[in-house]
């Protein structure tokens, strides 16, 4: 199987998987959107993180079919609304391919990701997948980009007494 194939199999899998799982991906149903700040980021009235696609340019989504299935566009049927911490004049909407309006902020289209299954979760953070990656939302717009996981090594110390101060080592 092609590699390109087998992401598109499986974006399809993974979106039928998770549409029969009553209401773990936040539905978008095109009722009023609102967003709030969750600590550092951004999302929706239920809590649930929005992201962003580095992909999208000037306002466009270029998340559709089998991307959209795996992160679904926060969609609206009204103007969107800004809670504590959100620059309710930075949210806007797009028109999607479909027809349907989809929330922007600071003109970035906004949308969930299917593994997100319970409010806070951000499994979607820093993921590269359909061609870019996507990040979760500060309240200024801009993507969130997570520090690498660390690990702790410990290293013996070295003390040194005079000298020229060059750490022990000569």
């Amino acid at each position: 199987m092609r590699p390109l194939h087998a992401v598109v199999v499986g974006a399809l899998g993974l979106a039928l998987v998770a549409a029969g799982c009553g209401g773990a991906i936040p539905s978008s149903d095109g009722g009023p959107a609102a967003l709030k700040l969750d600590g550092r980021y951004l999302v929706d009235s239920q809590g649930h993180s929005v992201y962003l696609f580095e992909k999208d340019e000037d306002g466009e989504s270029y998340c559709s079919g089998a991307c959209a299935a795996v992160w679904p566009p926060l969609e609206t049927s009204t103007a969107p609304r800004g809670g504590a911490g959100v620059q309710e004049a930075e949210l806007g909407t797009i028109e999607r391919p479909d027809g349907d309006m989809q929330v922007t902020y600071h003109g970035h289209p906004l949308y969930f990701f299917v593994n997100d299954k319970k409010a806070g979760a951000t499994g979607g953070e820093g993921l590269k997948a359909f061609g870019g990656k996507w990040y979760a939302l500060s309240p200024a717009g801009v993507k969130i980009v997570s520090a690498p996981m660390s690990t702790t090594t410990t290293t013996p110390t070295t003390t040194t007494t005079g000298g020229y101060g060059g750490g022990g080592y000569g």
